[in-house]
């Protein structure tokens, strides 16, 4: 008993998961192609069906079929189909599913078009009844149906016939499409009853979710009145002012109305001003109204949101008269609803002018009351109009409320909708002084002020600058001061020592030896008093006075290690060229310097001093085998490191020290050239 649902739920699981089974299965109904998944749809799996075209319009490529299970839409591509058939046509499509926009659909293969057999034509079938509640279904689209409503509004939209309608609580428009020309559009249908038949479709968004529904339908002959016009008795002539009054006409009730156009906004409406003040007759219907025409319009009351309107199901010109005054206010006395569709006139400052989707806004200010006046987008444009200009605005005054639910409503916002640019009087000029014109002062008084502050402060910017940079000066020169006499007297005073730490350890028992290094000592004597003065009168050192860098070089090793207890060697590498003064000196120092920190403390027995001469650099190295020493901690902390490093970094150069405890040094100190 439990094995046979798990060996259908395998079979199951089988036939999910094998395409080429379902594959080879066409689908024969349309209501198998509407319960599939938009993935399962997406497949394009095999489809031939026989039905009805409900509905077919080539032009806008259309078509629906219907097979008695359901409806559903055939997919054209835009170049069309060979075949087309008309509404009624009995035919066979054969293509492949897809997941169509919002419910799947009948498409070719590979792009084209379905193949599409007519097979007859036969009267369309009675359509399926539906209500207002199930019209807002979303399964029904593509369902061939029909439903009672009221039709609330007749448009006409380049061409097609647009039936605003309302069944029950879904409000819908019934869609024929054209072209058709504007005699056959039927105003007459505006607030009546009628019987609709036509294809369901469907107003969706992206996420495949309906947001409006709307019907196709094939011609006038399927919008059927169920009540009757009544022309027999015509409508009794009101005032403006009597409609929906306790005791007044409601919207049940036919009534005429007569005025003077005062505007008339094409495809929307008259405004008219009539003995009960001024009044908006809604209609769709052209009317070849003027401001100044006179016009009788029969229709039924509707509130509207300050005032109650006429729906009208026909106006038309029955005169000409002369175009009203319009009636002078302030602002403030126009916020009152008997002048909802009054024709005024009001003077106001302008504020500001900026154009937008329904056309261009005047922003006005008359003293505390702020308003706007709209032009329309068709009705032309203003010429230069200077904000802070004094204006005079004739226009259609149109009034809202703040929006709160009171029994007795506040006015509180007012729009002029003008009908022509020559509604715009100006008045007067804007003042010299204008609010702009004072910040712009202002701003000018504040930006000269600042631009004297930040004078005044880059001039002690520079100031203290200048000082800062002489302050460096200073110290650059007293470092300058300090390396020449620690790389000259300094080292000449440490030679001087050794020779004289020579002679005490020989005097007695070799006074030959010790008298040459005495000897000796009295030369690097005469030496540093040589370097001395120089060093003072900023010269060039005396070892580079007398001869080039390498000689130099060497003969301070020499000098260094004549004792004999250090030997010295000396290699050159490229081709040796004179060096600019500043490059040789600071070389030959930082070799002097190499040279003593190797000799005197280092211990070391070997030294080799390298030069080596590129295209556009020169590199001195001095290496030895003594003690060495940990880098790291003598970074900052002995005064010939220091000054090896500023004497390099001064000429744009590198200097490396290579050295580790019992391994020996390696400086090696690069200059461009």
């Amino acid at each position: 008993m439990q094995v046979f649902p798990s060996v259908l739920m395998v079979i199951a699981m089988m036939l999910v998961a094998s395409p080429v089974v379902l594959a080879e299965t066409v689908i024969t109904s349309a209501a198998e192609v509407r319960s599939l998944s938009p993935e399962a749809a997406a497949a394009g799996l095999p489809v031939k069906i026989r039905g009805f075209a409900p509905f077919v319009h080539q032009a806008g490529i259309a078509l629906f079929l219907h097979d008695g299970t359901a409806g559903i839409f055939v997919e054209q591509p835009f170049e069309g189909a060979v075949v087309w058939p008309v509404t009624g046509d009995r035919i066979e499509v054969t293509g492949i599913t897809g997941q169509g926009f919002f419910a799947p659909v009948i498409r070719g293969a590979d792009g084209k078009a379905p193949h599409i057999e007519v097979l007859g034509h036969d009267p369309l079938p009675e359509p399926r009844r539906v209500s207002g509640q199930e019209l807002d279904r979303p399964d029904l689209d593509c369902d061939w149906i029909e439903v009672e409503a009221l039709v609330r509004e007749v448009l006409m939209n380049e061409g097609d016939i647009v039936l605003e309608c309302q069944a029950g609580p879904c409000d819908f428009h019934a869609l024929l499409e054209g072209p058709l020309p504007p005699e056959s559009v039927p105003w007459d249908l505006a607030e009546s009853r009628v019987r609709i038949r036509g294809v369901a479709a469907t107003i969706f968004n992206t996420g495949r979710q309906m947001t409006r529904r709307f019907l196709r339908v094939n011609s006038l002959d399927d919008v059927v009145p169920l009540e009757p016009s009544d022309h027999q008795s015509e409508p009794r002539l009101v005032r403006a002012d009597e409609l929906f009054r306790f005791t007044g006409e409601g919207p049940d009730e036919l009534v005429r109305v007569r005025g003077i156009a005062t505007l008339a906004i094409s495809g929307r409406g008259i405004f008219l001003r009539t003995d009960g003040g001024g009044l908006w007759v809604q209609t769709a219907q052209p009317v070849a109204a003027v401001p100044g025409s006179i016009v009788e319009a029969e229709g039924w009351p509707r509130v509207g949101p300050m005032k109650p309107i006429l729906r009208a199901r026909g106006a038309r010109v029955i005169g000409t008269g002369e175009m009203p005054q319009p009636l002078k206010f302030e602002a403030r006395e126009v916020l009152h609803a008997r002048h909802q569709a009054e024709f005024v006139s009001l003077e106001a400052e302008l504020l500001d002018v900026f154009r937008g989707e329904d056309g261009t806004t005047l922003e006005l200010r008359d003293n505390a009351t702020v308003f706007r006046g709209l032009l329309g987008e068709h009705d032309g444009t203003f010429p230069e109009l200077a904000p802070g200009s004094r204006v005079r605005v004739n226009g259609i005054a149109q009034i809202s409320s703040a929006g709160a639910f009171e029994p007795l409503q506040e006015e509180d916002k007012l729009l002029v909708r003008l009908r022509s640019p020559a509604d715009v009087e100006v008045l007067s000029l804007p003042p010299w002084w204008t609010t702009q014109r004072v910040v712009m002062a202002a701003a000018a008084i504040i930006a000269g002020m600042l631009a004297i502050y930040a004078r005044n402060r880059t001039k002690r910017r520079r100031e203290h600058e200048t000082q800062r940079r002489e302050f460096e000066a200073v110290l650059s020169e007293r470092g300058r001061f300090a390396r020449e006499i620690h790389d000259s007297l300094a080292q000449g005073l440490t030679s001087i020592s050794l020779q004289l730490e020579c002679v005490r350890d020989e005097i007695v028992e070799e006074p030959d030896k010790a008298r040459l290094h005495l000897e000796n000592a009295r030369g690097l004597v005469r030496d540093s008093m040589r370097e001395a003065r120089r060093t003072v009168w900023n010269l060039r050192p005396l070892a580079l006075g007398e001869a080039d860098l390498a000689t130099a070089l060497q003969r301070f090793a020499a000098d260094l290690t004549r004792e004999g207890k250090v030997a010295t060697h000396q290699e050159i590498e490229g081709t040796p060229r004179p060096l600019p003064a500043d490059h040789e000196s600071a070389l030959l120092r930082i070799g002097q310097e190499a040279l003593t920190n190797a000799a005197r403390h280092a211990g070391a027995n070997r030294i080799v001093v390298r030069l080596r001469f590129g295209s556009d650099w020169v590199t001195l190295t001095v290496l030895d085998d003594g003690r060495g020493f940990d880098v790291a901690e003598r970074v900052g902390k002995g005064y010939g490191l220091t000054g090896m490093h500023e004497r390099v970094a001064a000429l744009g150069g590198s200097l490396s020290i290579d050295s580790r405890p019992g391994e020996g040094t390696e400086v090696s100190a690069t200059l461009p050239t």
